[in-house]
């Protein structure tokens, strides 16, 4: 496996003449799928324990951390600290111009991570809605079943789009040919460009592809983004 990345023009620095790179990897894994990892054939642990000790360990963490201490694991650091500024040495914390934050950083062995991964420059890609998942709340699944009615969510990069513009937004397309839905505004709860989270149109039976059409900053043309897999209700 790569961190696959292209290049683009590096509008940060001042000479305007170099680039950046952009990662284009799309596998996202969840806390799930690490649990799957680790309870693979051969393995002693189950999922139920594995899931049992993250949730110790998480809460132990939350605790610690709650109370205004730092946590130094192998995996991750996590130090609280307050932001804003004040006004005199007599000045005390005001929750309205001041902040409790987070700095977390890599731990130990995660520091040593970063050299083993393989890259890999590949060609540009177009800018578009980028759909890494599908997520089905009435059937529980992911990238798979459509459950008409019920909540869903849309996980990814450059999502957001115009609801007011009916050539935007969600769109269930049969791939029969037949006929296409397209989410109302009503029934958008979220429109972020990392998630999307709506209700699931009324569809008859049959499979569908998912896209996601939106009027990108700096283009001029609607740019259309595809899930990879079929989704089908039932």
């Amino acid at each position: 496996m790569f961190l696959n990345y292209y290049l683009t023009p590096n509008r940060i620095t001042p000479e305007g003449d170099d680039y950046m790179a952009v990662g284009v990897n799309r596998q996202r894994y969840t806390i799930d799928d690490v649990y799957d990892h680790m309870t693979r054939q051969g393995s002693t642990l189950t999922k139920a324990e594995a899931l049992a000790a993250f949730e110790e360990v998480t809460q132990g963490i939350i605790n610690i951390v709650r109370q205004g201490n730092t946590v130094v694991t192998p995996l991750v650091n996590i130090m609280p600290s307050i932001s804003g500024v004040f006004d005199s040495e007599e000045d005390t914390f005001d929750a309205s111009r001041h902040e409790v934050t987070l700095s977390i950083s890599p731990g130990i062995r995660l520091r040593d991570v970063p050299p083993d991964i393989a890259t890999q420059k590949v060609k540009a890609r177009e800018r578009k809605p980028d759909l890494a998942n599908y997520y089905d709340k009435g059937s529980a699944t992911k990238d798979d079943a459509v459950t008409p009615g019920k909540g869903a969510r849309i996980s990814g990069s450059l999502l957001k789009f115009d609801e007011t513009d009916a050539t935007q937004g969600i769109f269930f397309v049969n791939t029969d040919g037949s006929a296409e839905a397209r989410v109302d505004d009503e029934s958008i709860l979220r429109n972020k460009p990392s998630e999307l989270i709506f209700v699931n149109p009324s569809l008859p039976a049959g499979t569908y592809r998912l896209e996601v059409r939106s009027l990108l900053n700096g283009n001029s043309d609607i740019r259309t983004g595809i899930l990879s897999d079929r989704v089908t209700v039932a």
